[in-house]
C-alpha cells in the first residue's frame, strides 16, 4: 500500500466532545372536552386576552413545559399558540411518542 502523506488532510490533536443524543421530547395531544367552545388565551391567566376560541373535541399539540398549574400551552391546528385551561383539555400521548 502506498503512504501518499501529501493528499491527506491535518488531524486535530484536539478532542471533541461526544455528542449527546437528542433526549426525545413527551409529544402529547389533547383534546377539548367538558365544554361547547374553548378560549386560548395569550397569557396562562384566566383575565388574559383571548387569541382564539376552539370548539369541543377540536384537538390541539400540548407544549409540556410551557404548561403551568392550571394551563396547557397549545398549539392549534392552525398554528395559534397560547393558553388553555386544563380542566378542559384532555391529554393523550401522541402516537410519534411510541414509535408508530
Amino acid at each position: 500500500m502506498q503512504n501518499n502523506s501529501k493528499n491527506r488532510a491535518p488531524r486535530s490533536n484536539a478532542k471533541e466532545a461526544p455528542v449527546k443524543p437528542p433526549v426525545p421530547e413527551k409529544l402529547f395531544t389533547g383534546v377539548v372536552t367538558d365544554c361547547l367552545r374553548l378560549n386560548v388565551r395569550k397569557e396562562p391567566r384566566a383575565g388574559a386576552e383571548v387569541v382564539a376560541v376552539i370548539n369541543a373535541l377540536s384537538q390541539v399539540a400540548i407544549d409540556m413545559e410551557g404548561s403551568t398549574e392550571l394551563f396547557c400551552k397549545v398549539r392549534t391546528p392552525d398554528g395559534i399558540e397560547g393558553f388553555c385551561m386544563k380542566k378542559y383539555i384532555q391529554l393523550r400521548r401522541s402516537e410519534k411518542d411510541h414509535g408508530a
